[in-house]
């Protein structure tokens, strides 16, 4: 009993090479099992010459998160205090948002200059003054044209409110002064415009939920 036990366990091994397709004996198939055995053919692909490794997908939802950012959007914001620009640069920090903020100093009428102007030359002007000074005009003052300094103008007052220079005008009318003309002057007024660029959600978050910093203030799209 132990000696046939003994040729059957012989005789097994020595088959299991052909068995498992280790040996190969003409084509008898048994190397394609062996392959099957270790690999999954239907999950093989064989890229053709040239062609890219799929993106993983991290890169794809960027990609299209790009494509699918929402357009930049502009509005401007005018007659801002100071304190009021610097509120809405420090949210935007603060809240690190993606907005861009430009400002301008804004200019208003300052003064009213009451003056004749464009005097072609020194002679001319000063010809002028002495005919001012004989119909009682005692307060002037010869300077530059504003804008042409080729030319001299006359100054016969300036004044903050324009009042003022209407009531010097009409006074200088009735002694017959001619030619005389009232033009506002500019200036910085203290009060600033404000551009600011970004996504609409971005700025909705920075002005909306915030509307003291924009209290009494003229909001409008960018030009």
């Amino acid at each position: 009993m132990r000696l046939t036990f003994l040729i059957l366990m012989l005789i097994n091994v020595a088959l299991f090479p052909f068995v498992w397709g280790f040996v190969s004996v003409g084509s008898d198939g048994s190397e394609p099992l062996r392959l099957s055995s270790q690999l999954n053919p239907e999950r093989i692909r064989i890229l053709p010459s040239g062609a890219a490794a799929p993106k993983p997908a991290s890169i794809v939802q960027a990609q299209r998160a790009d494509v699918e950012a929402e357009p930049e959007v502009c509005e401007a914001l005018s007659g801002l205090a100071r304190e009021q620009v610097d509120a809405i640069g420090a949210r935007i920090l603060e809240r690190q948002l993606a907005v861009q903020l430009s400002e301008s100093e804004q200019t208003a009428t300052t003064s009213w200059w009451v003056h004749m102007p464009g005097l072609q030359t020194r002679q001319l002007a000063e010809r002028k003054q002495a005919e001012l000074r004989a119909l009682g005009v005692r307060e002037m003052s010869l300077m530059p044209e504003p804008g042409d300094p080729e030319k001299l103008a006359i100054s016969l007052g300036l004044f903050k409110t324009e009042a003022a220079a209407k009531d010097l005008l009409a006074s200088l009318v009735t002694k017959g002064v001619r030619n005389a003309r009232i033009v506002p002057r500019e200036g910085p007024a203290g009060r600033f415009r404000v551009e600011l660029r970004g996504g609409a959600s971005s700025l909705a978050a920075l002005l909306d939920e915030a509307p003291e910093d924009i209290a009494g203030v003229e909001r409008t799209a960018c030009p």
